[in-house]
Parts: C-alpha cells; structure tokens; sequence
C-alpha cells in the first residue's frame, strides 16, 4: 500500500469502493470452513484440540495428546501425505505442541487436507508407538 504500482491503486480503489459484498461472502465461507474443521476433528482426530479463533483462517491445532514437537510431526505430515502445516514453534516456545493451518481454500481442498492430516497423524501414532514399544 505504500507504494504501489499501476495494478494495486486501480485494484484497492475497486475493493475499497464495490468490495463489501464479496468480503461479507468470503467471511461466512471462512466460517462455514471453521466449522467444518471443528466438526472433522471431533468427530475423526479427537486427540486433536482445535483452539477456538474469531478472527483468522490460520487454525491452532493443539497435538500435545500426540506429541510435545509439532515440528517434526508437521515435517514427518508433508513427507507422508504432502500436506503442509506450521509448526507453531515459530511463534514460540509455547507453540512446541502445536499446529497452524491454512483454511482459506475451496472447501473440496480443505477436506482433502483434513483427509491428509488424518492420514498423517495415524501414521505418526504408529510409528511413535512401535519405536516406544521397541524402547
């Protein structure tokens, strides 16, 4: 916004003068994306925790049930499913168990990726629980 090209005036003056419609729009998809994370992981990952959030389409999911170290758990999801997380260790050492996702997508991709994320966690849980039997 400071300094923008040709390009972004004419496309800031046409969101910030016709846009409200679709951003109203974009809001309740987000919301309906939130739920239907909400609802997948009670119902299909409940060692899972979703933090409530009023104000993002980037989710915390708490995995402490699982594991202390999301990193390695996100790295261990995209090698195993190719689906990209971040690991909330970035914002901290408070964020260690946790995991943020992305849900600003069409809700086809976002259930796939929670399909990949379900994948991804039961196939950590095994092997975390073979390589701890083994110990």
């Amino acid at each position: 916004m400071a300094e923008p090209n040709a390009f972004a005036v004419e496309a800031a003056i046409a969101a910030f003068t016709f846009g409200e419609t679709w951003l109203n729009e974009l809001r309740l998809y987000l919301e309906g994306n939130k739920q239907a994370v909400k609802k997948f992981i009670e119902s299909e990952l409940p060692e899972l925790y979703l933090v409530p959030s009023h104000a993002t389409y980037l989710m915390w999911i708490d995995c402490r049930r699982v594991t202390e170290d999301a990193t390695w758990l996100c790295q261990f999801i995209r090698k195993e499913t190719g689906l990209y997380l971040s690991a909330g260790s970035a914002y901290g050492e408070n964020g260690m168990s946790f995991v943020r996702m992305n849900i600003a997508c069409p809700r086809e991709r976002l259930e796939e990726g929670m399909q990949r994320l379900k994948k991804g966690i039961e196939l950590y849980e095994r092997v975390y629980r073979k390589e701890e039997k083994n110990k």
